[in-house]
């Protein structure tokens, strides 16, 4: 069943909490529960995001893949803490770090196909200000904190399995490793 993950989370921007939301979507064995899948997931984002970043809620919903009559909300949960990641150089609130994934498929114009995930971490791991500033690239040591992390986030455990995939359950090709973009990337606040 592939299951659909959103983690909403806050960061003052312009005087306000601006809430912003990451959805992953898991291929899940029969028995991994939607609570699994989802203490798995903030458990994967916590070391990524940076102490300014306040953890709001959890939504699981499925199975993703069979058409909206049949999706239902499974779990819906507050959270309460923030991001664990090293605070660093803190980062403008529209930079994202992004994880990008080559899922083996090309489009109709024969370029690649990827899986992207921006993650508005609010603090780099390291006190790299030009780069927390989108100027320079991610220092190396960075960027394989959050290789790390993201390659994690792949194939998380609970009772069962489950495995990331995109959101109509197309799964990655087998040993395919995360690319970390060089530089931050600048994607908006949806408002």
């Amino acid at each position: 069943m592939i299951l659909g993950v959103s983690v909403t989370k806050s960061t003052g921007w312009r005087g306000i909490q601006e809430e912003f939301t990451n959805v992953w979507h898991f291929d899940a064995t029969v028995d991994t529960t939607s609570k699994e899948v989802a203490d798995a997931v903030v458990a994967g984002e916590r070391p990524v995001f940076g102490p300014n970043v306040n953890f709001k809620r959890v939504q699981v919903w499925g199975p993703a893949d069979a058409g909206p009559a049949q999706n239902q909300m499974l779990l819906q949960e507050d959270l309460t803490g923030t991001g664990e990641a090293f605070p660093g150089a803190i980062c403008a609130k529209e930079l994202s770090v992004v994880a990008s994934w080559d899922t083996g498929r090309v489009n109709t114009r024969g370029g690649r196909i990827f899986l992207r995930k921006y993650l508005h971490v609010g603090q780099l791991n390291d006190a790299g200000d030009e780069a927390a500033r989108g100027n320079a690239a991610l220092p190396a040591a960075v960027a394989d904190q959050y290789k790390r992390n993201m390659n994690a986030m792949k194939n998380i455990v609970g009772v069962g399995r489950a495995s990331i995939c995109d959101r109509k359950g197309r799964k990655l090709p087998l040993n395919t490793d995360v690319v970390i973009l060089p530089h931050l990337h600048i994607r908006q606040f949806r408002r």
